[in-house]
């Protein structure tokens, strides 16, 4: 059974640290989870810890919310500080998964194989990094760069061709798509788009369900193949697909006097009306 407890603490500024009294914690507890809530001046609010009973025998345990920004800030910092490419270190990671496959690893390994991979780059402070508290004192410069990209083709999307796509990442493919379906759009454009870049090619689900958004939005029938394959056979949709057809064959019945004739034809046979 699950007991809420509230528990003492302090807050160590100097140090960023937290340090929470567990000795009102029954003592055949194996095993319990502490969830702290706090805002920051982002209005933030972190995080879980796992802690168990062998952990905090002195009955205190020093928690920092550091320590879950950590991993992902070290690969950022390796990627961008050290590697300065994020197509040697995106390789670089997946010969780690080729390599070390279905084997146990430790800290050692990860390091002596990127320094191995990575014989000529700067040398990377990993104790700092690994074994001490808080952040390292590294300064990251978070750019809008990759953001004012999606922003200037979203405010020309007649521009958007097959050399754009090429240089985006998927994550700015996903963020121009949301961009795009924000504001009004037309079908000559959306064509133009899927002729140019061959979205419709795309196998990325969260692109795909943007994207199809679009053509829903502007009428653009030439993918209702596609669009009803991905409603049948993607995740949730696929569970629920019975049930929304039931739905859309309701609405359907009730407004097809107001469809073109040829377009009701068309829904007719992909519905199997």
């Amino acid at each position: 059974m699950y007991q809420t407890k509230f528990l003492p603490f302090q807050i160590d500024i100097e140090h960023n640290s937290l340090t929470i009294g567990i000795k009102h914690i029954l003592k055949d507890s194996s095993c319990f989870s502490i969830l702290i809530y706090y805002s920051t001046s982002s209005d933030k609010s972190k995080a879980l810890q796992w802690m168990t009973i062998v952990q905090t025998t002195d009955q205190q345990y020093p928690f920092m919310y550091t320590q879950y920004y950590k991993g992902a800030a070290l690969l950022w910092f390796l990627e961008h500080n050290i590697v300065c490419s994020e197509k040697d270190f995106s390789q670089f990671l997946r010969s780690y998964v080729v390599k070390f496959s279905y084997r146990i690893l430790n800290t050692d390994d990860f390091i002596q194989y990127f320094e191995s991979y990575f014989p000529n780059v700067v040398k990377v402070d990993w104790k700092s990094w690994l074994y001490t508290p808080s952040m390292p004192p590294i300064t990251f410069d978070f750019s809008t760069k990759l953001q004012q990209q999606c922003h200037q083709l979203a405010n020309e999307p007649s521009s958007i061709s097959s050399d754009h796509m090429k240089v985006l990442h998927a994550n700015q493919i996903i963020y121009l798509l949301y961009l795009l379906n924000q504001q009004p759009m037309n079908y000559d454009i959306i064509k133009q788009i899927d002729e140019n870049c061959q979205m419709s090619q795309c196998s990325n689900k969260d692109i795909c369900y943007l994207w199809y958004q679009l053509c829903i939005q502007v009428k653009y029938i030439e993918l209702l193949d596609n669009i009803f394959k991905f409603l049948r056979e993607t995740g949730e949709f696929k569970l629920s697909w019975p049930q929304i057809m039931t739905r859309v064959l309701e609405f359907f019945e009730q407004h097809k006097r107001r469809i073109h004739l040829l377009l009701v034809k068309i829904l007719e046979q992909q519905m199997g009306a």
